[in-house]
């Protein structure tokens, strides 16, 4: 808690401290007063930049957020992506608790998480927490569902989600926001941007709380005797988490480019017990910060050669505490260190007929565990990779059709030192290492002016993570005989874009996709009869669906908005009890139905979200209540000020993504922000 505030309030001071710069440098300018540009066009995303991926031409099936889509909200970014197509989202209960993301029926260990290209996943595995990075920061959110442009390294069954963070615009630009909400959940957000020339800087820090206790029904862990059920608050479940972003970059040229970036976050959590005792005190907290240094130069000869150079430090720790042994089987208190070292480099050369792109990627990082009570000797690890990539997106017949085959060389090594579990087994030194190929190819065809066609076929290979590996924290035990996954991903899929094409449709888009991912030696999680988790490899897992998602904007006041995935992610185990049943933690359906309506600034919507068909377990034998929530909200946008409120889940319902881990029933938040820019408006190309 003295750390959150001392942060805090050295957030503030930096804050103020910019502000007051800044505005000292503005005023010494004389502004020029330009007349209103009223513009029909829909909002165009930023310019692209050396290494993002230009999602006009990637065969890959593509979602893209921005901001104006949760700009204000009291959510996370995992309640913001799970409304989309193909995604599914596990949270382990209210605001800030661990939350994870699975793309077409995968794991969340399946799915590689970037933040402006940088991977957040790291060796020490458990899939990425989305509740450690904060929604203030976030410019838009890409969404890579099955293959992975060859921009990211790395391949996995699932794909991958890249958060693009705020990136600097002319002018000053300045921001703040606060909340509050139920279950004591507040916020408090300040942003400020100037770039008055060549040199830019971007600041953005916040901080978010929710004590969580929320209603809950206990039963006291005797599903089948109602007699002693109980509704009663939840316990130790509290959040405060603070983040501070800061950017700053020189143009040395137009076509010459630094940036350095330090993004520090820091999260102090209860983690409640199975059986919500009000004794429990156990914790995880977490730290974590990235520095990164990254030169762009581009049009390095006359041919178009674009180069993005990037060098990263990660620095994380997580110290888990549980010495009451409320959690896990023992008492445990450890804390988990894990540094990485990254550089990577992208080149693009543009041609007439081509666009050519070469990657290359080193990352060292190692991984730490300390016992505090001196029960066990944890492995203290490491793990090298080093990768290549090559992709040429090739454009044929007048560009109506794009072929881009691709192909990544990987080459892996862990060391995995000597140690003792929290069981008492010998762990000896291991050194393993391993090196493959993944080739995929995708194409783009546009028979049609609001036509296009897309498929992809890819080859892929997951590395188990320590973690799975050797896992000691709570009711998880490692494996050391896992063996890496392995797979070939394929889709195939339409969008469809119209604008205008009746009077009263002012834009209509329809997307439909079917994908079928076949795994061999797959690694998910099993758990056992005292409730103990562990991670073996399968035989076999074939995982289908189809994807199907519109939008329609109508009578210039109106928005709707569909999206259903259907899948069968079916287990093809050797083991008799398994085979043929659905993988665990995986839904069979899922359907989102969202309208909107605008006028004279306030935008009401009203949404219902349905799930269904999931278990918790291997065998099928502990299935999920299905979820069946409606959420609906209001904003006002007045001057230079914006009010939220909104209500989640109005139906009261109870629902767990996890077994014996309730999410919050009814709940409401409210929002205000002021913002002050003087950038000065810019007239967009209007829509035919």
């Amino acid at each position: 808690m003295q750390r959150l505030v001392a942060l805090g309030i050295g957030m503030v001071s930096l804050f103020i401290a910019a502000v007051g710069f800044a505005a000292e440098q503005e005023t010494s300018k004389q502004p020029v007063m330009m007349d209103a540009v009223v513009v029909t066009a829909q909002k165009m995303d930023e310019p692209l930049r050396t290494g993002d991926v230009d999602r006009e031409i990637t065969p890959v099936m593509t979602t893209t957020i921005q901001r104006e889509a949760f700009e204000g909200k009291t959510e996370n970014i995992a309640e913001i992506i799970e409304k989309e197509v193909g995604v599914q989202v596990r949270q382990s209960g209210g605001l800030g608790s661990f939350s994870s993301v699975s793309l077409r029926g995968s794991s969340s260990d399946q799915v590689l998480v970037f933040m402006d290209g940088i991977l957040l996943n790291d060796a020490s595995g458990g899939g990425v927490d989305l509740s450690t990075i904060a929604l203030s920061d976030v410019a838009a959110i890409d969404i890579y569902r099955g293959a992975i442009p060859i921009n990211f390294g790395g391949s996995t069954i699932g794909g991958a989600v890249n958060i693009r963070t705020l990136r600097s615009k002319k002018g000053l630009n300045v921001s703040a926001s606060g909340g509050y909400g139920s279950f004591n959940s507040r916020k408090i957000n300040g942003f400020i941007n100037h770039k008055p020339g060549r040199f830019d800087y971007l600041i953005s820090a916040d901080y978010l709380a929710s004590d969580n206790d929320f209603e809950i029904l206990n039963d006291n862990g005797t599903e089948w005797n109602p007699n002693d059920d109980r509704v009663e608050k939840r316990n130790n479940a509290q959040v405060e988490q603070a983040n501070l972003l800061a950017k700053a970059g020189y143009d040395a040229s137009d076509t010459l480019r630094l940036d350095l970036v330090n993004q520090f976050f820091i999260k102090d959590q209860g983690i409640p017990s199975w059986n919500n005792s009000p004794l429990t005190r156990s914790t995880l907290d977490t730290i974590r910060n990235i520095t990164t240094a990254k030169l762009t130069a581009d049009d390095l000869t006359a041919a178009h050669l674009n180069t993005n150079t990037r060098l990263s430090y990660t620095w994380k720790e997580e110290e888990y505490d549980d010495r009451g042994g409320h959690i896990g089987l023992d008492e445990q208190h450890n804390t988990y260190t894990t540094d990485r070292f990254n550089a990577d480099m992208f080149v693009e050369w543009m041609g007439d007929w081509q666009n050519l792109i070469g990657t290359v990627n080193l990352l060292h990082e190692t991984y730490e565990s300390e016992d505090h009570l001196g029960k066990s000797n944890p492995r203290d690890s490491q793990r090298d990779t080093f990768s290549l990539g090559l992709q040429d997106s090739i454009f044929l017949f007048d560009e109506s059709l794009i072929v881009t085959p691709a192909a990544r060389y990987s080459w892996i090594e862990d060391t995995l030192a000597a140690g003792t579990s929290i069981w008492g087994t010998p762990l000896g030194q291991e050194n393993r290492s391993d090196n493959y190929l993944t080739p995929q190819i995708g194409l783009v065809y546009g028979p049609l002016a609001w036509l296009k066609l897309k498929s992809n076929l890819a080859k892929y290979v997951r590395q188990p993570s320590f973690f799975e590996l050797f896992g000691d924290r709570g009711l998880f035990v490692g494996n050391p005989d896992l063996k890496e996954e392995r797979g070939i991903n394929f889709d195939i899929g339409a969008e469809c874009q119209w604008a205008a094409p009746v009077d009263w449709l002012q834009r209509l888009s329809l997307n439909a996709a079917y994908f079928h991912n076949d795994a061999e030696d797959l690694i998910t999680r099993v758990y056992d009869a005292r409730g103990i988790g562990k991670s073996v490899n399968m035989s076999g897992a074939l995982i289908r669906g189809v994807e199907l998602s519109g939008t329609a904007e109508f009578l210039d006041r109106f928005r709707a908005v569909a999206n259903l995935t259907h899948q069968d992610p079916k287990n093809e185990s050797d083991i008799k009890a398994f085979d043929g049943k659905r993988l665990p933690g995986r839904f069979e359906n899922s359907l989102l139905g969202r309208i909107e309506a605008r006028y004279a600034g306030v935008t009401v919507y009203g949404e219902y979200v349905m799930e269904t068909g999931m278990y918790y377990d291997a065998a099928n034998l502990l299935p999920a209540v299905d979820k069946k929530e409606v959420n609906a909200g209001i904003s006002w946008a007045f001057g230079s000020w914006m009010f939220w409120l909104e209500g989640k889940n109005l139906a009261d319902e109870r629902y767990e993504d996890f077994n014996g881990f309730p999410l919050p029933g009814r709940s409401f938040f409210a929002s205000v922000k002021y913002t002050f820019s003087t950038q000065q408006p810019t007239q967009k190309r209007s829509e035919p």
